[in-house]
């Protein structure tokens, strides 16, 4: 995570001589700590990338909340259930998938996978969270059905996300 930009600059006494009690250094040189300075000391290098078989690894680690809030979803709209219900649902999985991205966004994938990842995050994450967000506000089961229908956002398309789990030899995303 990078530094704020904006870090206060201070100053610090050098234990070459010892300060005295009068708040005054005696002999002892200041150094001024610039945000240059200081994030140069504070930062930490970057994480290598993760193998394919550990990006296999954490990718479904990561992906186990984000799948259960799914199944949920589409267990209420297969079985039926009460508009509460299934609206809390849609909103616990559009946060599972706000979490999910930020989580994946914060890996080093392996060069083969990572523009995949970049291109899922930049366009069918907001997507899959704007249709969430539709059905939610649509009011009942029937607006959330004809919202899931009719959105653009809702048109589903995992091909992205099944490239990422081809190239790590998991199977394709669930239904």
């Amino acid at each position: 995570m990078k530094r704020a930009a904006g870090m206060v600059a201070g100053v610090t006494c050098l234990v070459a001589t010892a300060c005295t009690g009068a708040g005054s250094p005696t002999a002892v040189p200041l150094q001024v700590v610039t945000p240059a300075t200081s994030a140069a000391h504070s930062a930490r290098p970057a994480a290598p990338r993760l193998t394919l078989v550990q990006a296999r690894v954490e990718y479904s680690r990561l992906s186990v909340a984000f799948n259960a809030a799914v199944a949920t979803v589409n267990q209420d709209a297969r079985n039926g259930t009460t508009w509460t219900k299934f609206k809390a649902d849609v909103l616990a999985a559009a946060a599972a998938n706000r979490a999910w991205a930020r989580k994946v966004r914060a890996v080093h994938w392996p060069v083969q996978v990572q523009p995949y990842v970049n291109a899922m995050l930049k366009t069918e994450v907001p997507a899959e969270i704007q249709c969430y967000n539709a059905m939610a506000a649509a009011g009942s089961l029937q607006g959330a059905a004809a919202a899931f229908g009719g959105d653009s956002f809702c048109r589903d398309s995992t091909a992205t996300a099944d490239k990422i789990r081809s190239i790590l030899h998991l199977p394709p995303t669930i239904g």
